[in-house]
């Protein structure tokens, strides 16, 4: 199984990001009482609501009663839940569940999901293609990747709310004349459910699962060290994916005047960077003369757009692999590529600071389209969507801790 950065006791909520153990869940009724009790009836979940504004009626969360058959509500806040490992008893129709739930948002565990479950955050800084990219990830991941590796890669919650919100976007954009999704929105201290993945496959005669999600943010969530340390998530993740907007660097500031694309000087790839750093150092206790220790895929988006100045055999303007292996040596090509195009782009103290702050980190380059997009319209190119290496962020980092199998030299 995976290794995590919390250890073998806790992982966090694929959902809302709380630390998670596991071995002490809440439960939700399953709605199969005892007979001659009286069936318990949906209502809406108070920490739903307060989590992610869902009122949604479910089955009730399974917690001590009174003797008049009430829930225990102490604190005047949220009732109590019975925690355990594996099922519960409900105290008002006297059936057991092995429904589980997160007990911060009361969100559905995966079955899957244990303590070395992996969380994965994705940052970058505004208008660097971020929902876009999610997007086209979505589809490359339960039908592209999952033929490649030969593996189940689905949403355990189903094709609803931010999971639901990536396809429509798929959709939209694939179709004729397609149409880019709007800015995401700042979220502040407001959570926003994000879209969680279990990957199951046969490796070496032995069936493998993890569970990983994606949280989008806004540009501006990350744009300083107060509005980073306002994204929880970041800090409880297994890995971070920084997506960087390849017009926002100093030398390119020309081509994306004359392309008609805005970009914003104080929301930099650097104060991107420096936001999400001061978190993991804050979150881990990083001492001072360490480095951090979680991974960090630091992706180039639109890459397309300069094609012209990479050879046309290089690997970074070929297809990814279809072989059921990470490339490492090919990835480590483009990493060290990708490195030469920020230093000539006027990216090099940021590439300073990667190395000055991060124990593992890769540079990437990919394109969610394929081809440039009318920016002033924010239409799709007439030739469609033709995702380019869009899977090798997730695919580095799930290889990088040990669950998909690397390609030896």
């Amino acid at each position: 199984m995976l290794s995590s950065i919390f250890g073998k006791k806790a992982t966090a909520c694929p959902y809302c990001y709380a630390s998670l153990d596991v071995n002490k869940v809440a439960f939700r009724c399953s709605g199969r009482g005892l007979p001659g009790r009286t069936p318990c009836v949906t209502l809406s979940d108070s920490r739903r609501l307060e989590a992610f504004g869902d009122s949604t009626p479910v089955m009730p969360s399974i917690g001590p009663v009174d003797e008049a058959g009430n829930r225990s509500d102490p604190s005047g806040g949220h009732a109590v839940d019975i925690l355990a490992k594996s099922s519960a008893i409900c105290q008002g129709c006297g059936g057991e569940s092995g429904v589980r739930m997160c007990p911060a948002c009361h969100s559905l565990l995966p079955r899957s999901l244990d303590n070395s479950s992996p969380m994965f955050g994705l940052v970058g800084v505004r208008s660097s293609g971020k929902t876009v990219l999610l997007s086209v990830l979505h589809k490359e991941l339960i039908r592209t990747v999952a033929r490649r590796f030969d593996a189940s890669i689905d949403t355990p919650g189903g094709s609803a709310g931010f999971a639901r919100e990536l396809a429509n976007n798929e959709e939209n954009m694939g179709r004729s004349g397609g149409v880019l999704p709007s800015q995401t929105q700042a979220t502040g201290r407001t959570k926003k459910e994000p879209a969680v993945y279990e990957w199951k496959y046969t490796r070496k005669g032995k069936t493998q699962s993890t569970i990983f999600s994606f949280y989008d943010s806004a540009g501006e969530d990350i744009s300083s060290q107060a509005a980073a340390m306002e994204q929880q998530y970041l800090g409880e993740s297994s890995g971070v994916i920084l997506l960087l907007d390849p017009f926002a660097f100093p030398e390119n500031q020309v081509a994306a005047r004359e392309k008609g694309i805005t970009t914003d000087p104080h929301n930099t790839p650097e104060d991107a960077l420096d936001g999400i750093t001061y978190v993991l150092q804050e979150k881990h206790k990083v001492k001072p003369n360490k480095k951090i220790k979680v991974p960090l895929a630091v992706v180039v988006s639109k890459i397309d757009a300069f094609f012209d100045q990479v050879p046309a055999n290089h690997p970074l303007r070929q297809a990814q692999s279809a072989e059921n292996t990470f490339d490492e040596a090919e990835s480590q090509t483009i990493h060290d590529h990708m490195a030469s195009l920020i230093t000539q782009w006027g990216g090099d103290n940021l590439l300073r600071k990667l190395n000055e702050n991060y124990e593992t980190f890769r540079l990437i380059g990919v394109s969610a389209l394929g081809a440039e997009p009318d920016y002033q319209s924010g239409t799709v190119s007439s030739r469609g969507l033709l995702p380019h290496r869009v899977a090798d962020p997730i695919l580095w980092l799930l290889s990088n801790s040990g669950f998909i199998p690397v390609k030896k030299v």
